[in-house]
């Protein structure tokens, strides 16, 4: 009796794209959190090209993003 499904999933077909991670710098990030608090999450998005959870996710991680700016300029300023 042949498989009712075909070995193969409609993700690892060769007509459909594979979606690449993008990765955004430190500099990106604080203009994320520097835009305007009353506009919408999806508007800041859009304008940079990212997902509206991927804004929201660095809202709330916007200390850890100002210490990692911090630390990266202390090193430079060191070298």
């Amino acid at each position: 009796m042949p498989p009712k499904h075909p070995a193969t999933t409609p993700a690892m077909s060769p007509s459909i794209a594979k979606i690449t991670r993008k990765s955004l710098t430190l500099e990106v990030k604080l203009d994320i959190h520097s835009h305007e608090r009353g506009e919408k999450t999806n508007s800041t998005a859009r304008h940079h090209g990212c997902t509206p959870s991927t804004v929201s996710t660095i809202f709330k991680s916007v200390d850890s993003i100002k210490k990692a700016v911090s630390e990266t300029y202390e090193i430079r300023r060191l070298l």
